[in-house]
């Protein structure tokens, strides 16, 4: 019997269910334990008044990690390759390969989706990558000028606007154009506003937690896994209706999501706290809800046979159901679990380092800080009353007083300094990190005494260390971008794809992927074991003089060289390929030659290159005889030019020093005549303030001799006046 819909509804909410149960229990708990010792938030074993440092071995690692994982690819375009199982599929095969890669880097951010899912490989254990068509409108503004009506009439397309017109005269050589009828001839400029739609192959990182997969699965490919889905935890209303879900409403969103929101996990930020999104109730377009992109296989049919099904639906209503070819979507970890679609993160392999690091840290701070600030032993009386002032001792600044009733009153409990001890153990501990990830001090060139601090022993230790890094890059590639590539692939052939048009090595190409098959065999061109860059240029440099001594004996052929010579160019970091070596033109390779004649050429090649190098070590002895010669004539001139200079220079000087001296004598002169006259007259001006003071003295003198004569004979006449009055 056909699968209803509510027997199919019924078997995803089962499905949901036994998927969400350990998800969003046991794993989500692993989770978030990992993102928060990754941002170094708190234990919850801190204590107030000691250290509450946090170890960082988990950032440490995860971001040393990380640069060398992304450089492996996105530093080539050609990470994974398609290879064709027939001569006739070549050509699709090369097209298949570069129009995925331009897919995935440049219509989707590639580089973006690597970073996102790798670091949440080495941070939550597992990423999550989905892959699916989707249908784009692209609004752009299209100039024009010049543009009679007809030409305007060409120009505009179904569901063009004109945003801007301006009309103006036409001007011809002989000024303003005129039709037939006399009449003017206006051209207009302005811009179009074009609508484009296009359906692309959208690739997109998601959340971890928003991946189900079935309980017992025990693969991290999911291409035949019975039971996959995604949720949409936030999907809007207006989502919906841009997907084409026309007939869903706010309710159907808001009203039967409780189970969703029961599984939702709360998300957790660098400060450690949490916070669930609210829906807005003022706007239905904006009403959230979680929707469901599931893939099951069920007999929808009822022919006995399971078909892979993708549903759309909200918690209990389905929104769309067709059968699909495969699951669109990838997970991976750094570290994999056999017989379990789950693996390992490098915060699993380093938490209890971290936690044992931490304790470490915090008792050799809370040492130290014991030992720069010991406790205080304090006496007490009787009667239990401290002899000296508390708050004095619970004030901590350097030089403070305390003040105490009785000498002795306080004694300072000396700790020792134990903390030298904990030295070997956190060395220890930090080992037995490096030997867990392979990320050592002496791969980040962090540790200037090491042993093996020669060139060879440094590269001993990055190709030693970087083995853990290329197995992670190992497992990325067959696990997550295998299957992405290979999707993507399936995508673009599905008939429904546009051709794709872009720019491809300096040229301008356009691939129709309905031409292609829709699988070929895939290689992974990283984690192949073969050393690092300089490693990989030696090793290609040695191929390339071997190629080019069998070129002649027909064991190279030229394109053999151009492909040694890509693979230089981009071990040296360099995509862009077709701008330093152009391909060779197809043909056969080359006819062997007779060992006894090649011998002879390459005799007659040596002589000739003796003779070469012996002429232009000729003509090298006689250019620096020539040069040695100019250069020591240059010297001597040179060398009279500055005695000359120097004699110029000797004589000026003392012309400035001799009018330097007749300067100072006749500057000596004048200060002395200035002198002499100041001299003088202070002489003249004291003589006759000396005048003028004997003049005011005699004056005065003559004054008072003056008035003592009057005197005088006034008291002689008062006297005779007296004498008269007695008389009568």
């Amino acid at each position: 019997m056909k699968l209803d819909d509510d027997e199919l509804l019924e078997l995803l909410r089962r499905k949901e269910d036994a998927a969400s149960s350990y998800v969003h229990g046991a794993l989500a708990q692993e989770r978030e334990q990992g993102l928060r010792e990754y941002y170094r938030m708190p234990y919850g074993n801190e204590e107030e008044g000691w250290s509450q440092i946090v170890a960082s071995d988990i950032q440490d690692t995860v971001e040393w990690v990380l640069p060398d994982l992304l450089d492996i690819f996105s530093s080539t375009d050609k990470a994974v390759e398609f290879e064709p199982n027939r001569q006739q599929d070549v050509k699709g095969a090369e097209q298949a390969m570069d129009g995925c890669n331009y897919v995935f880097y440049k219509q989707n951010n590639g580089f973006l989706v690597l970073y996102t899912a790798i670091k949440d490989m080495l941070t939550v254990k597992n990423c999550a990558i989905h892959w699916r068509p989707q249908d784009l409108e692209t609004v752009s503004s299209v100039p024009f000028k010049d543009a009679t009506p007809e030409m305007l009439a060409v120009m505009l397309q179904p569901g063009d606007e004109i945003e801007s017109a301006e009309q103006y005269p036409a001007q011809g050589p002989q000024g303003p154009v005129v039709d037939e009828y006399g009449n003017a001839v206006l051209l207009t400029k302005g811009r179009i506003k074009r609508v484009e739609k296009k359906r692309i192959v959208k690739v997109e990182a998601f959340s971890p937690n928003d991946l189900l997969v079935e309980r017992d699965w025990t693969s991290p490919l999911l291409h035949d896994c019975p039971y996959v889905a995604r949720q949409i935890t936030n999907a809007t209303l207006s989502d919906l209706h841009l997907m084409g879900f026309k007939d869903v409403t706010a309710e159907d969103l808001r009203g039967g999501d409780e189970r969703a929101r029961s599984n939702r996990l709360e998300s957790v930020n660098r400060d450690g706290e949490t916070f669930i999104d609210s829906d807005d109730d003022a706007d239905d377009s904006m009403a959230e809800g979680c929707l469901r992109i599931e893939y099951v296989l069920a007999d929808a049919d009822g022919d006995g046979i399971a078909e892979r099904l993708c549903v759309y639906r909200l918690d209990n209503k389905i929104l769309k159901k067709e059968i699909v070819s495969h699951v669109p979507m990838a997970t991976g970890s750094p570290i994999l679990n056999t017989h379990r679609w789950d693996g390992m993160s490098m915060a699993d392999v380093v938490a209890d380092l971290q936690m044992i690091h931490t304790e470490l840290l915090r008792q050799t701070f809370n040492n130290l800080y014991l030992t720069n600030n010991p406790r205080q032993a304090v006496l007490t009386d009787s009667a239990g009353t401290p002899l000296a002032n508390i708050d004095d001792l619970l004030d901590g600044r350097a030089g403070g007083i305390v003040r105490h009733s009785r000498e002795g009153a306080v004694t300072p409990l000396v700790t020792p300094f134990a903390a030298g001890a904990s030295m070997p153990m956190l060395e220890y501990i930090q080992g037995m990190r490096e030997n867990r990830t392979g990320v050592s001090r002496t791969s980040m060139g962090l540790n200037p005494d090491s042993l093996n601090n020669t060139a060879k022993g440094r590269q001993l230790d990055m190709t030693a260390s970087q083995k853990r890094i290329k197995l992670m890059a190992r497992i990325v590639a067959e696990v997550v971008l295998k299957p992405v590539f290979a999707g993507i692939l399936k995508v673009l052939t599905d008939g429904e794809m546009e051709k794709l048009a872009f720019r491809l090595r300096g040229e301008f190409v356009e691939y129709d992927p309905n031409e292609w098959r829709d699988q070929y065999d895939l290689t992974i061109n990283v984690g192949l074991g073969s050393g690092d860059g300089e490693a990989q240029i030696a090793k290609l440099t040695m191929i390339y003089q071997a190629q080019l001594a069998g070129l002649g004996m027909g064991l190279a052929h030229p394109s053999h060289i151009y492909h040694t010579q890509t693979k230089l160019t981009e071990a040296a970091g360099y995509k862009d390929v077709q701008n330093f070596w152009a391909e060779p033109p197809e043909g056969p390779m080359p006819p062997p030659q007779d060992p006894k004649m090649q011998i002879e050429q390459m005799r007659l090649q040596a002589e000739a290159q003796k003779f070469q190098a012996e002429h232009q070590m000729n003509a090298t002895i006689e250019q620096l005889k020539a040069q040695a010669k100019q250069q020591e004539s240059q010297m001597q001139l040179e060398l009279q030019a500055s005695n000359d200079a120097r004699d110029g220079q000797r004589e000026q000087f003392k012309a400035e020093q001799q009018a330097r001296i007749a300067q100072a004598q006749m500057d000596a002169q004048l200060r002395e005549a200035d002198i002499r006259a100041e001299t003088e007259r202070y002489k003249a001006d004291l003589d006759a303030q000396v005048r003028l003071s004997i003049a005011q003295m005699t004056a005065q003198t003559q004054r008072d001799s003056l008035v003592a004569a009057i005197n005088t004979d006034m008291q002689k006449m008062a006297a005779e006046q007296t004498d008269g009055d007695e008389a009568a």
